[in-house]
């Protein structure tokens, strides 16, 4: 059994409890107002937010990096405790055949623990999945719907993208297929496969253009 607990606001802070106010004072980044932990900015000091969800602000944008990759920062959610990113390189892209980023970090959150027990920047649970792979042979039966991207595939290199909350897991792989890519689509509420099994390639770039949303650092604490 595992117990998840958000890391309260001293606690993302690396658990020092003592430090000026005004040394960690919430700041404007980009179109962002009123930020605070658990972020930060290049060159605050140390206690002031958490590495990993640094920001950089720049005129009217946020960016922050996920596994060294660049993704713009359209909104923060202290409700929920998420905030929601957009792959930067598709708002600067204007080609309608798009392929996200391979990101091993968040495919499986397990790989961001920076000790035994803290999770960061990690998916919500249950969010759906589009993978893309890249297949040897044509698929046509499969559990899995896989929907062909013409865009990218050849008379002897077959694309596709399916979608679903276990699409990402290794398992549900076809044997002729490897891994391309794979991305969050939007939020947790976004778990309805039924609805998103007669999406075309087009409809999957257009929830990848509108991002996906990212929790802020938790724990796991696993019971024995």
């Amino acid at each position: 059994v595992t117990h998840f607990h958000y890391l309260k606001k001293k606690d993302a802070a690396g658990g020092r409890r003592h430090h000026r106010r005004h040394d960690c004072s919430p700041f404007t980044c980009g179109h962002l107002s009123d930020v605070s932990l658990p972020f930060r900015r290049r060159g605050d000091p140390p206690e002031c937010g958490v590495q990993s969800y640094e920001l950089t602000c720049a005129d009217d944008k946020a960016t922050i990096q996920i596994d060294k990759e660049t993704y713009s920062v359209s909104d923060i959610n202290y409700g929920d405790s998420t905030l929601w990113v957009v792959d930067a390189s598709f708002l600067d892209s204007r080609s309608s055949c798009l392929l996200p980023r391979w990101n091993p970090l968040l495919r499986d959150p397990r790989l961001q623990a920076k000790s035994h027990h803290i999770i960061e920047l990690a998916p919500p649970v249950g969010v759906t999945w589009a993978s893309f792979v890249n297949c040897s042979q044509e698929i046509r039966n499969s559990s899995w719907m896989y929907m062909p991207v013409a865009c990218l595939s050849t008379s002897r290199s077959f694309v596709y993208v399916f979608i679903g909350q276990q699409s990402a897991y290794i398992q549900n792989l076809e044997p002729s297929c490897g891994y391309l890519a794979t991305t969050p689509l939007g939020g947790s509420k976004l778990n309805s496969t039924s609805a998103l099994q007669n999406v075309s390639y087009q409809d999957v770039v257009k929830l990848m253009m509108t991002g996906f949303a990212v929790r802020f650092p938790f724990t796991v604490n696993p019971v024995s």
